[in-house]
């Protein structure tokens, strides 16, 4: 007798897998189990749970561009679907569909923190939860779970949110776009996309708490609890960026810093590339990389001299011009003559490349707490190459392109 074809044996394979979650949604949420039907009939297989209407609440797997996901989708056209990878343990998935049909059948929102696409509580859905309560806009929170559906029903497309995101809530204001952020080396960062002037700003969170500008970006977690975070955000849009002596610079919004392009791959284990263009003089390159570290919420920066050109209390900046990328040793020096800077504390290594990292040095450079940064020599542009660098810079996103047209 010939073995049955691998596409049977795969259907076999999810066949009985969709048994098994059949029988776990039941023994998990007994009250359904007369609303639970397993459907192996039509060209999708899904597991279901029938409304009062008729119409039902179902978990399936669905491609999305390239991947192949699990998706609860409602009975409505518009619905937003909750997607989860391919991964998920069962019992997530089970009580993901559980929360979505309970909603629908009682009539009430779904409970949190599902009704986020998240299967435990956080900071995060805490924080999605207060926001909504105040009657914003939750768009998107991303902690456990990090995918997204975007675009129509005909065409999704999965979008997955990259580790040095963090995890993060975006929400809706009146007047503005905002991304909370919980940053595993830099803890909470606020920041902010007015539509108006197609920019990202940088709410000064350290001021916002304690009146007091901090040296470098984000506030530790432990400093600063949820609801102290969203005292700040209700505080709304002028009073972020507070015009006060002994404050924040002075500026208005649309003095913030335009989106960053994202570099090439090449500088991590690679080299900057050489296009012909000219160059910024030593001066513009200076002016614009501290206005980018400015504006990322470094406040005790400061313009120095020709020998020192940028100066800090707390970080000590090097400049590194050379063809050849930096290696472990070269970070592993320039951070101790950071050490050395230092009067009574030593002070934190930032290094700006025009070169590329290896990626020992640039695991060294976490290590250390240190931030490197390329420029980009022709606009001054600088792109994170590790992961503390990375995790400093601003938002390259256009919220505007992430909306979800109607499934």
């Amino acid at each position: 007798m010939p073995f049955p074809p691998g596409d049977m044996v795969a259907a076999f394979g999810r066949h009985l897998h969709f048994k098994s979650l059949e029988q776990a949604l039941v023994d998990r949420h007994p009250e359904v189990a007369d609303r639970v039907r397993f459907d192996d009939t039509s060209r999708l297989m899904h597991l279901k749970v029938t409304l009062s209407t008729g119409r039902s609440v179902a978990l399936a797997q669905v491609r999305m561009g390239y991947s192949t996901v699990w998706c609860v989708m409602g009975p409505e056209l518009d619905s937003e679907p909750s997607v989860w990878p391919l991964d998920t343990p069962d019992e997530v998935l089970v009580d993901a569909l559980h929360a979505v049909a309970s909603a629908r059948i009682t009539g009430q929102a779904v409970s949190s923190p599902w009704r986020w696409n998240e299967s435990e509580p956080s900071d995060l859905t805490e924080l999605a939860d207060l926001l909504d309560a105040r009657g914003l806009r939750v768009r998107r929170v991303a902690a456990g779970n990090r995918w997204f559906a975007s675009g129509p029903r005909h065409a999704a497309k999965l979008d997955i949110a990259g580790g040095d995101d963090g995890c993060f809530v975006e929400a809706e204001f009146p007047d503005a776009f905002v991304r909370v952020s919980l940053k595993p080396a830099l803890g909470w960062l606020v920041d902010v996309y007015v539509p108006e002037v197609e920019a990202w700003g940088r709410v000064d969170l350290g001021w916002n708490l304690w009146s007091r500008t901090l040296p470098g970006p984000g506030v530790p977690r432990a400093d600063a609890s949820v609801a102290e975070i969203v005292d700040v955000l209700g505080r709304g849009l002028k009073a972020w960026d507070l015009e006060v002596s002994g404050g924040p610079a002075e500026k208005d919004v649309s003095d913030w810093m335009e989106d960053l392009g994202v570099g090439p791959d090449e500088l991590v284990e690679g080299s900057a590339p050489v296009d012909g263009r000219g160059s910024l003089g030593p001066l513009q390159l200076t002016e614009t990389v501290l206005d980018q570290l400015t504006s990322y919420g470094f406040g005790d920066l400061e313009e120095g001299d020709a020998e020192t050109p940028m100066r800090s209390q707390t970080f000590h900046i090097e400049w590194h011009n050379r063809a050849k990328n930096l290696s472990t040793p070269e970070v592993q020096r320039l951070n101790g003559l950071a050490a050395a800077a230092g009067e009574y504390v030593p002070k934190r290594l930032i290094v700006i490349t025009t070169a590329g990292i290896s990626r020992p040095a640039a695991d060294f450079a976490d290590t250390a707490k240190a931030l490197v940064f390329w420029a980009d020599r022709t606009t001054g542009k600088l792109m994170g190459l590790n992961s503390r660098a990375r995790e400093a810079q601003l938002p390259d996103t256009n919220p505007a392109e992430q909306d979800l047209e109607p499934w």
